[in-house]
């Protein structure tokens, strides 16, 4: 079985009309003002049939927008509700206190994890402290962007040195922080 860990997916409008949420949400800015390549649901199955890939895990961004990081939580469910035997959905948090009733709603979505988790601005690692519990009651993976200081630079690099991740890295998920398992994003292109 092949299976791809790291992809991202986001709704058509979203893909159709970049250039309306780039100027919503900062991240998506910082990532997406470029040429970088957007797909949806529909993109990623016919690219994992073309590559010959049986299983995608489907990652959503950290976005800053709420209604966003809502929308595209939302997107990843009913991904893995039309191809559940293809795409399994990591979702993400927004910060402070809404971040709790999120992951409980993800869960009774059948989500399978959480990611790709920023250490960047936004959503600092103090935020997960709190969530350790929960996270650890439902058993969900956690995945974090994190890069070290090598090879080339792309946008988002500088906002996530692995300093910032490596609590989560340790197998007891560090003082206070979830003990769950835990996928790293290291690296660069």
């Amino acid at each position: 079985m092949i299976v791809d860990f790291h992809t991202h997916i986001v709704p058509p409008r979203i893909k159709e009309k970049r250039e309306l949420y780039l100027d919503r949400d900062p991240y998506f800015h910082m990532l997406y003002s470029g040429n970088a390549r957007l797909a949806t649901a529909e993109d990623l199955v016919a690219s994992m049939d073309e590559a010959g890939v049986d299983v995608s895990v489907a990652l959503n961004l950290p976005w800053q927008d709420r209604r966003l990081l809502r929308e595209t939580n939302d997107y990843i469910l009913e991904a893995m509700a039309r191809y559940p035997a293809r795409i399994v959905g990591f979702g993400v948090l927004p910060p402070g206190e809404a971040a709790l009733s999120e992951l409980e709603r993800l869960v009774q979505g059948g989500i399978q994890g959480l990611g790709e988790l920023s250490t960047g601005p936004g959503f600092g690692l103090e935020e997960l402290k709190g969530l350790g519990p929960a996270v650890r009651r439902h058993g969900l993976p956690l995945l974090f962007h994190a890069s070290e200081p090598v090879g080339h630079d792309y946008p988002g690099t500088p906002l996530s040195p692995p300093s910032r991740a490596s609590p989560l890295s340790w197998p007891t998920g560090g003082e206070g922080y979830p003990s769950t398992p835990s996928c790293p994003r290291w690296g660069r292109p």
